[in-house]
């Protein structure tokens, strides 16, 4: 097992502070706004109030932090994140200290291990500085082990050891399926993951939170485009969110050059062994799939890609517009900087139809929905908790400004992005 990190960075801990964001543009994402000129109190973890904002003095048992022409949202959710591994170029205290200087103040974990489960109570507790984590209990793959019996012995201890929910990879036959659907509903786990025998419609029968990549909606509409606007319905009804994860893709499309990839957000704040060991894995990938295209390529590869993104932007749109709840997360791979390649991930929605405002509900309160605990985080608002960031453009102007980073507030403690950065 792994061993948790005494200490995740070179961070004073502290608990939360009591702070007065003076003069700040707030952008709230429960509404399509921006309440200009406030001073936003955050006391005890959450925001207190929010009035105009003043010149006078305030108490001194709050720290002041001037941010006139700066704005502040609430802090991203990174919902289909992957932890690096110990062969990873990226190890895990760089991993959690780069999302949380990008702004991210939430990962859903869906290659949950059981140390994680441990690192999550920490920073809960607020022992340790990162994001707040959600994991994932991975179900195997391997058919042939599961049985009636085995199935619920899983899930009875993925819920006795307290994880957040189940991910599922593939792999487990319809009899299964159904001894494994059962079994959440005793055990109230929640089940998501990769989209069941490669079918949303399946996915969402068998009550799945949330379905992850986005061919299994790319799948559905060109089987069937005709029934679309009544299987977009059903994805509203059952409640079923879509995380699409397209940077990765598209990074794996092949479709950027050597300097477009280096030009990527947060690229700055990489080592060089880390850019070159991704150039390195980059380029073998390219030379190992010429090889095994051949001729095909150009036209079998590269453009049956850019098809299918363009194809799925199209229903990509209609189902945001539609009320489907959409996520947000670049996945992890590389030239997807942890936390900065967020951004990335907001570009190619945006190149897809989507609005300024729906992206950032879909990077912020969308995940406080998925969770049901929109009533806590996810906006800002009078008594939510203050997981914040702070930025020096307006988001809703340009979304490229999300990677305009002041600083990010966790749990009540601010956090300049250079002091996370040193």
């Amino acid at each position: 097992m792994r061993l948790i990190l005494l200490f995740l960075f070179s961070l004073q801990l502290s608990f939360s502070q009591n702070l007065v964001l003076q003069g700040v543009n707030v952008v709230p994402v429960n509404t399509n706004t921006i309440i200009k000129g406030c001073d936003v109190f955050i006391k005890g973890g959450k925001i207190e109030k929010i009035i105009p904002a003043s010149s006078l003095p305030y108490a001194k048992n709050y720290t002041v932090v001037d941010c006139q022409n700066k704005y502040v949202m609430p802090g991203l959710a990174d919902m289909h994140a992957h932890f690096p591994d110990e062969k990873s170029p990226i190890q895990l205290q760089e991993y959690l200290k780069l999302n949380l200087a990008a702004g991210v103040t939430t990962i859903r974990s869906m290659r949950g291990e059981e140390y994680q489960l441990a690192l999550r109570d920490s920073v809960r507790s607020q022992k340790k500085v990162a994001p707040n984590i959600y994991v994932s209990y991975v179900l195997s793959d391997k058919d042939s082990l599961w049985t009636k019996d085995s199935v619920e012995k899983i899930v009875s201890n993925a819920k006795l050891k307290k994880y957040d929910f189940l991910k599922y990879l593939g792999g487990i036959n319809a009899t299964n399926m159904n001894y494994l659907v059962e079994s959440c509903k005793k055990n109230k786990m929640s089940i998501a993951g990769h989209a069941y025998n490669r079918s949303l419609l399946r996915s969402v029968d068998a009550g799945f939170t949330s379905v992850e990549h986005y061919q299994p909606v790319l799948g559905l509409y060109m089987k069937d485009s005709l029934s679309f606007n009544k299987n977009i319905a059903l994805l509203k009804e059952k409640q079923t969110a879509l995380c699409p994860t397209l940077s990765f893709y598209h990074v794996y499309s092949f479709r950027f050059t050597n300097e477009e990839l280096l030009k990527r957000n947060g690229m700055q704040h990489v080592s060089k062994k880390v850019s070159d060991e991704w150039m390195k894995e980059y380029s073998e990938a390219v030379s190992g799939t010429q090889k095994q295209m051949g001729d095909n390529f150009e036209t079998k590869y590269k453009a049956s890609y850019q098809k299918q993104f363009s194809d799925f932007n199209r229903v990509f749109k209609k189902m945001t517009d539609d009320g489907v709840l959409m996520l947000l997360s670049p996945d992890d791979g590389f030239f997807n900087v942890p936390g900065f390649s967020m951004v990335e991930e907001m570009k190619l929605y945006k190149q897809a139809g989507l609005t300024n405002y729906q992206i950032l509900k879909a990077a912020t309160l969308n995940a406080a929905v998925y969770f049901k605990e929109d009533k806590s985080w996810g906006s800002i608002a009078v008594g939510q908790k203050a997981n914040l960031l702070l930025l020096n453009a307006n988001p809703l102007e340009n979304i490229d400004n999300v990677s305009k980073v002041e600083g990010t507030i966790l749990n009540g403690k601010y956090y300049s992005q250079k002091e996370l950065l040193k």
